[in-house]
């Protein structure tokens, strides 16, 4: 087989590879937790590739266009996690643990497979990269500032802890990444296609690592549903709020309302699950483990619905 078919056909399996990720993550359990701390690592590898992809220029360009971005970002950062914590504490009312968990979904950086998503739908892919960059440099005060200023639990959290790691685990590969595309962009282009594979195993790695350390926490119990339909909830709110943003407040052009509905609408989740599992109980991290579920089978389904009609 083709590396390029190869490629393909992972990319169109995306949907399925993090939830299997779960999946093993539960069988293996505490057989490989104490290998939890590796997932910082293997997600800082998946930013630094990413991060390959990025030239400054191409960023330079798309930062021109502020009013766009900065309306992404305040929908994103401001207007959506108010909104979520609105609703998960009514959802659930007396479960604080919850309620935090769906305001760190929120509050954590854009996810670095929006891009793929945005390209799959023929979007404006300098403009995702502009954002997906500029949030990612920001996650490290926005995500803290977020929790803090919307979490009434009174569990106490090491911010300090959560943005080091934020900079261990995106800004600095991010800026490491977007270095050696400047300086060996030919290089990086002709690398790309060969990194696509270690990109998704570093992915399932972060997945099952986390996971398993919280295979002995995790009771089944009928939650569980109130709890995916939240997710479903979360997911289709931040969509529609992006989408109508673009569309019908901006009246942005189709490459760019594309760009900026994924972009905006969808969450770093492995960044959030490593922060869960390290900062929080285990409570608090059984919403991320679920949005990893649905995440990329939902986004697929919804970009079909908005998108797919008027393409090309």
């Amino acid at each position: 087989m083709k590396l390029s078919t190869f490629n393909a056909l992972s990319d169109k399996a995306m949907p399925v590879i993090t939830p299997i990720g779960v999946v093993v993550g539960l069988a293996l359990g505490s057989r490989i937790a104490a290998y939890k701390g590796w997932g910082t690592f293997f997600f800082a590898c998946i930013t630094f590739i990413g991060a390959l992809q990025i030239s400054f220029s191409q960023v330079a360009k798309a930062l021109r266009r502020g009013r766009t971005i900065g309306m992404v970002l305040v929908c994103a950062h401001v207007l959506l996690p108010l909104i979520v914590k609105a609703l998960a504490s009514l959802a659930f009312p007396s479960s604080p643990s919850y309620v935090t968990g769906f305001i760190l979904l929120s509050s954590i950086p854009i996810a670095v497979t929006s891009f793929l998503w945005t390209t799959i739908h023929a979007g404006d892919g300098a403009l995702a990269l502009a954002l997906i960059l500029l949030d990612t440099l920001l996650s490290p005060l926005l995500t803290p500032l977020t929790v803090r200023l919307l979490d009434d639990s009174s569990v106490q959290l090491d911010f300090q802890g959560i943005i080091t790691s934020l900079l261990y685990m995106i800004v600095i590969p991010s800026l490491l990444g977007m270095l050696v595309k400047q300086a060996a962009s030919e290089a990086c282009t002709k690398a790309r296609p060969y990194l696509s594979p270690v990109t998704k195993v570093c992915m399932m790695l972060v997945i099952v690592l986390h996971v398993a350390s919280l295979s002995g926490t995790l009771t089944f119990s009928a939650v569980y549903l109130r709890l995916i339909l939240m997710n479903l909830v979360v997911i289709a709110l931040g969509f529609v709020l992006i989408y109508s943003l673009g569309r019908y407040v901006l009246h942005e052009d189709r490459a760019s309302v594309v760009s900026m509905t994924f972009t905006g609408g969808m969450r770093n989740i492995s960044a959030a699950l490593v922060l869960a599992t390290s900062y929080f109980s285990a409570e608090t991290a059984l919403p991320v483990v679920i949005g990893i579920l649905l995440q990329q089978t939902f986004v697929g389904f919804l970009g079909a619905r908005l998108f797919s009609r008027d393409t090309g």
